[in-house]
């Protein structure tokens, strides 16, 4: 779809509105409406199975809504911190249901999208227990019913680089040298994430680059591959057809097209480490973009039907849902 951020920007002015709009009613009367049914004990049976899905969809659509109303203007970052906070839970409930469910996880690169969001916005006790979780659930290996299951992320399953690429940079970050980011699933994307990637490899390679301006040079490159890539999936051919085949590109959905939360992650975990960061980020996906540098750190959104959800599924799987309590443990099992 794009070739340069002009294309990216008119893409959202075009379609953005009209997808938020048509949308509206929906994630209120299908997505919060249901919550509050299950909250109040009227919704359908085990319902609880489906929570980190609705929770989900509502984060989608509101940080699709942030973009729209914050494009070109100074970002709300209250409101971006409420559509992060929605992100949080899904690998915990996840995670939480999975002994009633195998097929309660979810996609690989959404997790790691969610996980760079939550990043960027700074929220590092948050950041450190998803990207811990992350690598807990890569490690899980299992066969049942034929597929592979592989506790909350399906074994890693995905047709994308980046979703490898950052959890190499979560165990380096964390120093986590007892986990693997190895997997079946990851063999046929190796060789090709390790040649380059338009500076994404360079990224993961010297994130912790001393030299700013070296740093930023390695940045600007991925930076232009980010706009290479924001695309949606093409299809080639017909599905009856021998030579039909599906193109995937690293930047896929759409929200992030402006919103580079990949890039972003970098600069916070510098940011982290006592790092400095270049002075100023000249690309015209960050120029033209919704931040033009790393945001600053919003305060965590208060909303008390949220807590009401999370209070009642943790209530009801007290010993599975994981949380900030359980960094500890994940530091001894996984080094650090």
């Amino acid at each position: 779809m794009a070739e340069n951020i002009e294309e990216i920007r008119n893409y959202i002015l075009k379609n953005f509105p009209d997808w938020v709009k048509s949308q509206q009613e929906t994630v209120f009367a299908w997505g919060i409406e249901d919550l509050k049914l299950w909250l109040e004990d009227t919704a359908e049976e085990k319902f609880e199975l489906s929570v980190a899905s609705e929770k989900g969809y509502i984060a989608h659509y509101e940080l699709k809504k942030f973009i729209i109303e914050n494009f070109d203007r100074h970002a709300d970052r209250a409101q971006l911190a409420h559509a992060t906070r929605l992100e949080i839970p899904k690998i915990l409930y996840a995670i939480g249901v999975l002994h009633l469910n195998t097929n309660s996880g979810f996609l690989f690169d959404k997790f790691v999208n969610g996980l760079c969001q939550v990043i960027t916005l700074g929220w590092k006790d948050h950041a450190e227990l998803l990207a811990r979780l992350g690598l807990q659930e890569l490690m899980k290996y299992d066969i049942q019913r034929g597929k592979y299951h592989g506790g909350a992320l399906g074994h890693g399953t995905t047709s994308q680089g980046f979703p490898y690429m950052i959890m190499d940079v979560m165990k380096d970050w964390l120093k986590a040298d007892k986990t693997s980011t190895m997997t079946a699933w990851r063999d046929d994307l190796y060789e090709s994430y390790a040649g380059g990637y338009g500076g994404w490899a360079e990224l993961v390679a010297h994130w912790r680059e001393p030299n700013p301006v070296k740093f930023y040079d390695i940045l600007h490159r991925a930076a232009d591959y980010h706009v290479a890539q924001s695309h949606d999936m093409e299809y080639v051919g017909h599905k009856n057809d021998p030579d039909y085949d599906e193109i995937h590109y690293e930047i896929e959905s759409d929200k992030y097209w402006l919103y580079p939360v990949i890039l972003f992650t970098f600069l916070r975990l510098r940011e982290w480490e006592g790092l400095q960061n270049p002075a100023t980020l000249q690309h015209d996906l960050f120029q033209k973009g919704i931040f033009r540098h790393l945001p600053a750190v919003p305060d965590w959104p208060q909303d008390a039907f949220y807590d009401e959800v999370d209070a009642k599924f943790r209530a009801m799987f007290p010993d599975t849902t994981p949380s900030v309590a359980d960094l500890p443990r994940l530091r001894q099992e996984q080094g650090s």
